[in-house]
């Protein structure tokens, strides 16, 4: 299992507010980092699906765990946890020489693999392994078997959001938005201790 944390360290708000830091700004602080954090997920699951990866938005929105900023710590974390993604699930399609799969940037094809429902009811992409396994006919049809079958995997959520053009566009969202988000949060926090 891969972990990819998004962190979003207000230092910088800290140093520069150190100084009035009651409790208007630190509402706002905590309001503006929350949000950032969401947005910055919602811009994860675009830049996973913008970067060629053939994962579905709900998969890559639901794999994160958020913990979120308190006025005692001015931090939230994003955190991603998941298992390499079975390829069945990236479309899988059996064509004659194997199976085409779509995983990153258009479609692929894996030689030799099959698509096999197991007993259990499983579906999957599998692979014989092995050297030398012999021929029977089953139903009238001659068919490979006794070698072991290995199931194959697509990356994770987490490997997905490990990609550098991943990585870059949420950074850039992050610096641009918080500090708009926070001044606007400023100004609205201010408003309401007036009333």
């Amino acid at each position: 299992m891969i972990d990819i944390s998004i962190k979003i360290n207000t230092k910088d708000i800290q140093c520069a507010l150190a100084a009035q830091m009651d409790s208007v700004v630190n509402k706002a602080a905590v309001r503006a980092i929350n949000k950032t954090a969401m947005q910055a997920r919602t811009e994860s699951v675009r830049a996973v699906r913008t970067a060629g990866y053939n994962i579905k938005a709900s998969a890559v929105r639901n794999s994160f765990k958020l913990q979120r900023a308190t006025k005692n710590n001015l931090t939230a974390v994003l955190t991603s946890t998941g298992k390499p993604i079975a390829l069945i699930d990236y479309g899988a399609r059996q064509v004659g020489s194997g199976v085409s799969v779509a995983v990153k940037n258009g479609r692929k094809i894996i030689n030799h693999a099959f698509i096999a429902k197991m007993r259990s009811g499983h579906k999957g992409v599998f692979v014989r392994i092995g050297k030398s396994h012999r021929t029977v006919v089953r139903n009238g049809k001659r068919v490979r078997t006794g070698l072991p079958v290995k199931e194959l995997f697509g990356p994770s959520v987490p490997t997905a959001l490990a990609n550098e053009k991943v990585q870059n566009a949420v950074k850039r969202l992050i610096k641009e938005k918080l500090p708009k988000i926070f001044a606007h949060e400023l100004r609205f926090a201010s408003m309401e201790k007036k009333k």
